[in-house]
């Protein structure tokens, strides 16, 4: 699979998101003079809290720079803090300032050295939290999981524990906002660095019960502790599978369907690494669900779109075959087949895929059995030999 270079998904609600694909943000007050701008931006709900005759707090002090962050940013910090009306707001107020027609202040915010807006923020997904602020934390961390620099932030540094943790703890405990969760995952999978890491990736609980210390803990077998990031998801989407034929029969999306879509698509980021294709292909059910998906669907071609559960599932499957013999021969199922043969019957590129990948299935079986026609004809040849002395 090509990686897209803008791997943008803002949620803009439960169950949809839009690609935010313009690079060019717009000024609104950009023909005004400077007087005129700063009313404007005076009355902006990212620098203002309004009612209860409150005044603009923090306003922005330079037109051409935009932000002070230190003067606007720290206070929002000290906010995000205290549970109730104060964290609400402040929640609000950031999510406004990150959203798509302001995606110049993504990594000011998060990879600033003078505030630590990640601390402060990962508390809101707790369980614990309310459910309005650990929904609203999570899009706002969706925001900020798209630029690179903040997903080598947030993943190759000290917030990284805290990070997995928090979002591997809603899957664990299937909470509603599961599914922005795991769109949140899918938009930090396109980090390369990270791809083993996170295929890998244990939270600091796990490794506390196994006795190990994360600066010295390593395996190669992720799959074989049930408690590892891959496992996590994989209980998670196997849970929420049984609703996906009943939202395909009544055309409804739910958290559940939302779920296991951006699931799969963090799993066809993650096998675009070889090592990690091979664990997946020969240890996990994900090649099974993957044509379960494809089996059961019965939406028409035009929803098929990229990102979608079944364009997913099918590059997937496409990126596990070119993982090596082993692999193949590990998911070359009757169940995968009969849902390629589906899927190979459609007309377009999910049409070539299907077939491409039936084609390699059958090299690899072919390949097989002409080895072990080789070994048959061998022993036979040797016994033949014994019994003539």
């Amino acid at each position: 699979m090509k990686e897209v270079d803008d791997d943008m998904t803002d949620l803009t609600d439960d169950f949809t998101r839009a690609a935010d694909k313009n690079q060019n943000s717009s000024n609104p007050a950009g023909g005004f003079s400077s007087l005129f701008r700063q009313v404007l931006q005076s009355m902006n709900p990212a620098v203002c809290i309004s009612g209860g005759g409150g005044g603009c707090i923090n306003p922005l002090v330079d037109d051409d720079e935009g932000i002070d962050y230190d003067y606007t940013i720290i206070p929002i910090i000290k906010n995000l803090r205290k549970e109730g009306k104060s964290r609400t707001i402040a929640l609000q107020r950031l999510f406004k300032l990150t959203d798509k027609e302001s995606q110049q202040h993504r990594v000011p915010i998060v990879c600033s050295k003078s505030f630590d807006v990640m601390t402060a923020l990962l508390p809101c997904l707790s369980p614990v939290a309310s459910g309005i602020d650990r929904r609203q934390a999570l899009l706002l961390l969706n925001n900020f999981c798209i630029p690179k620099e903040n997903k080598q932030h947030m993943l190759l540094g000290e917030a990284r524990d805290s990070l997995l943790n928090s979002l591997l703890l809603i899957f664990q405990k299937r909470l509603p906002e599961a599914h922005i969760a795991a769109a949140c995952l899918y938009n930090l999978s396109f980090l390369e660095q990270a791809k083993i890491m996170l295929i890998s990736y244990m939270p600091e609980d796990s490794l506390n019960r196994v006795g190990s210390a994360r600066s010295s803990y390593s395996f190669h077998s992720p799959t074989t502790k049930e408690n590892s990031l891959l496992r996590i998801i994989e209980e998670m989407v196997i849970h929420f599978s049984p609703y996906m034929s009943k939202a395909y029969q009544k055309k409804v999306s739910t958290v559940e369907v939302a779920t296991v879509r951006w699931a799969m698509a963090v799993m066809r980021n993650l096998v675009t690494v070889q090592e990690n294709a091979a664990i997946i292909a020969s240890t996990t059910k994900f090649p099974q669900l993957a044509a379960q998906y494809l089996q059961e669907s019965s939406r028409k071609m035009e929803h098929w779109t990229v990102d979608s559960l079944e364009d997913s599932s099918l590059l997937f499957l496409l990126m596990l075959i070119q993982s090596g013999d082993d692999s193949c021969k590990a998911m070359d199922t009757k169940e995968l087949r009969t849902a390629l043969a589906k899927v190979s019957k459609l007309p377009g590129i999910h049409g070539v895929r299907a077939g491409v990948i039936i084609q390699r299935m059958d090299e690899v079986a072919a390949a097989s059995n002409s080895q072990e026609d080789e070994l048959t004809k061998k022993k036979e040849y040797e016994l033949h030999t014994l019994a003539s002395f």
